[in-house]
Parts: structure tokens; C-alpha cells; sequence
């Protein structure tokens, strides 16, 4: 019997991570007429998921009222795990599609993660909290965070100011508060705040931000962060969420790579070592997918036991050398035939359950040639 671990990400707008995963697991089945036994492992690298990861731990959902990047009210949750807290920034403040975006990216905020940090850390039976940084949907630099926890602005004479990108160059000094806990960031990207791989100049104008503002905001959210909290801009991590992790890295919380995180917390290394084959998949495979990601993850887990990988993708790439090279050995696209990204998105649980198939009709093939093709 075939031992085959499903350790999967979202496809994001399509399904998530549980669902990916029993989708696989069904196609498998489906597919495959030996024996197979499958380990289902959900992951995620600290973005949208990271709660359905954790509560498929044993976590209970904790609801309250908290702005989105946008101020708007709206109910959002973090994850009670035992005693351990998950905020995430994807609940506190979501990326926003396009057409919901009331006004520009420059104001948006992040004080509704802030709002959810603040009541995880209030609260007496929690001892320490892991904060999810990925899919976020502001770019204030984690201005709005550190103003829910306390934080204070002042200008060169002292005055106090209410902290805004409007205003950066006139913030001359700041007060932090303590932690009352401590606190684990999960980055999903490990870029510095500002620069070219900063927070800004990459992913602003994924939030809506011109690229012509990120340049010109990426120069003073550099020296802002250098003047309050010299050293904190260059942490890896730091530029996650729109610069949240520069704010928490100012407060003194460790910043740690996300899909690591809980890829170590899901036993991933041990589980690869017990399987055959390894199946992975995310939305789309690029080489982000490589830098950190849960893919590149479950291939240096993979790598370590001498396990095959397959992978899975709303998208691949046509060169896949240096796919390869990290230890890819199949990858397989969701689309059948010509299809939209709409479409595929909407098709999403029945294009992976059909890759799936594939998968378990290669186990068949495997075990036939192995057999002498009878």
C-alpha cells in the first residue's frame, strides 16, 4: 500500500485549504485502484487560511467588531488555540477587490488588526499570540496597528500627532508600548519595509496604490521607520502586509517565515518522511511559489526525505526548469481545454478533484510497469 501526503494551499478565490485537500484525496481514490493510504496536511504561509489551518487543530473561533483597511465595521474573528491567540491580518484588514475600494490605497488603515491584536492580548486566558500577516489590504506602513495599541506620534516640537502617510515627514519621534505578551509574527513575504523588494514598490499597487505614490511613499515610509525605529525597516519581514511587519518588529515581536511556521507545527518533515509521494498545490505556481511560499516549503521537506512531488496549479509556468530544478518532478494545471481565469476559479473543487484522478491513475501506471506492465 501507497502512503500519499496531501499538503496543499488555497487557490485563492477558488477553495480553500481543507477543500483542496479532500478534493485531491477524492480524486485520488477515484483514480487509483491499489491501496492507498492519504495523510491530508493543509497549509499555509501566513496569509488568507492560516486560521482554517490552525482550527483544524482544535481552535475556536473568537468574533468581534473590527475596521476593515477601509474603517468600515465589520465582523471579523481570531482563533483561540488552547492558550495561543492567531489574529489575522486578512481578518482585521482584507484585501479588498478593485470594485469594493471606497476611496484610494494612500488612506487605508490598518487599525482593524490592531483592534483584534489588542483584544487577543486583553485577553486573560490567552499567553502568547501568533499574528498572520498575509492577505492584507492596507499600506499605512502598520501606522493605524501601533495607534490601537498605544502608540503616540510627535513632531520636531513635541506635539502630538494623529499618524497618517499624509504626514510622515512632520513625525519626528514616537512612543511604543510594551507588548504585554509575547508575540510571533508569521510573514508571508520576508521583505524589508521600503526599497525595491519593499512593501510598497511590490505589492502597492496590487492594493490599488499608483506606482507612481509607491515610489514617492517607499522613499518616506524608509526614513519615517529609520527615525522612530532605527533598524526595524531592514528586518526581513518587516514590509509584510503593507508594512505591518515593521510596526510589531518596532514593538519587539519576532518575525518568522509563516508557511515554516506551520509547516513545522504540522509535522510536515516527519509526515514526508512516512510517504510515497507528495502532492502540493497553490493557484498558481511562479517564482514567488519558490521564495518562501508553501510550496517551496513542502519541496525542501520533500527534498529531505527523497520523496517525488507532484504539483498543482491554476497556472504553470512554460519553462519549468528551474521547477524542476528545486524538486518538482510533475506539475499538472487545473484548466481543461480553453477556459477563463473566471471560469476556472468557479470550477475550481472539480478541476482538482480531476487532477487528483491524474494522480491516481499514475500511482496505477507506476505500479504496472513496476509489475512488468501486467
Amino acid at each position: 500500500m501507497r502512503t500519499v501526503l496531501v499538503a496543499a494551499d488555497s487557490f485563492k478565490g477558488g477553495l480553500d485549504q481543507q477543500s483542496v485537500c479532500h478534493a485531491l484525496a477524492e480524486g485520488i481514490r477515484r483514480g487509483c485502484h491499489s491501496r492507498v493510504d492519504l495523510d491530508l496536511c493543509p497549509l499555509a504561509d501566513g496569509g488568507e487560511g492560516t486560521g482554517l489551518v490552525v482550527s483544524s487543530w482544535g481552535g475556536a473561533v473568537e468574533w468581534l467588531i473590527a475596521e476593515d483597511a477601509y474603517g468600515r465595521p465589520r465582523r471579523a474573528q481570531w482563533i483561540r488555540y488552547h492558550r495561543t491567540a492567531l489574529v489575522e491580518a486578512s481578518q482585521g484588514s482584507p484585501y479588498v477587490p478593485p470594485g469594493d475600494r471606497p476611496f484610494g490605497a494612500r488612506r487605508t488603515t490598518s487599525r482593524g488588526t490592531g483592534q483584534l491584536l489588542r483584544h487577543a492580548l486583553e485577553d486573560p486566558g490567552i499567553e502568547d499570540v501568533w499574528l498572520a500577516l498575509g492577505g492584507s489590504g492596507s499600506v499605512d506602513g502598520g501606522l493605524g496597528l501601533l495607534v490601537e495599541l498605544g502608540a503616540r506620534f510627535f513632531d520636531r516640537k513635541g506635539g502630538v500627532l494623529e499618524p497618517s502617510l499624509e504626514i510622515l515627514d512632520a513625525i519626528w519621534r514616537a512612543e511604543f508600548p510594551t507588548l504585554s505578551k509575547p508575540v510571533t509574527v508569521l510573514a508571508d513575504v520576508m521583505v524589508p519595509l521600503s526599497g525595491p523588494t519593499g512593501a510598497l514598490r511590490q505589492f502597492g499597487p496590487q492594493k490599488g496604490l499608483p506606482l507612481s505614490q509607491a515610489l514617492t511613499l517607499d522613499g518616506q515610509l524608509g526614513e519615517f521607520s529609520e527615525r522612530v525605529a532605527p533598524g526595524a525597516g531592514g528586518m526581513p519581514g518587516a514590509g509584510a502586509a503593507g508594512g505591518m511587519g515593521f510596526a510589531l518588529g518596532a514593538l519587539g515581536a519576532r518575525i518568522v517565515s509563516g508557511a515554516d511556521w506551520l509547516a513545522a507545527r504540522s509535522r510536515l518533515d516527519e509526515r514526508a518522511a512516512r510517504a510515497d509521494l507528495v502532492v502540493t498545490g497553490e493557484g498558481r505556481l511562479d517564482p514567488q511559489s519558490l521564495m518562501g511560499k508553501v510550496i517551496s516549503v513542502v519541496l525542501k521537506s520533500a527534498r529531505t526525505a527523497g520523496k517525488p512531488v507532484v504539483v498543482i496549479a491554476g497556472q504553470i509556468p512554460e519553462d519549468m526548469r528551474q521547477y524542476y530544478d528545486a524538486g518538482v518532478s510533475l506539475a499538472l494545471a487545473l484548466p481543461r481545454g480553453p477556459m477563463t481565469l473566471e471560469e476556472s476559479i468557479h470550477h475550481t473543487e472539480a478541476l482538482v478533484r480531476a487532477s487528483g484522478e491524474q494522480i491516481g491513475r499514475m500511482l496505477d501506471l507506476c505500479d504496472a510497469l513496476s509489475n512488468g506492465g501486467q
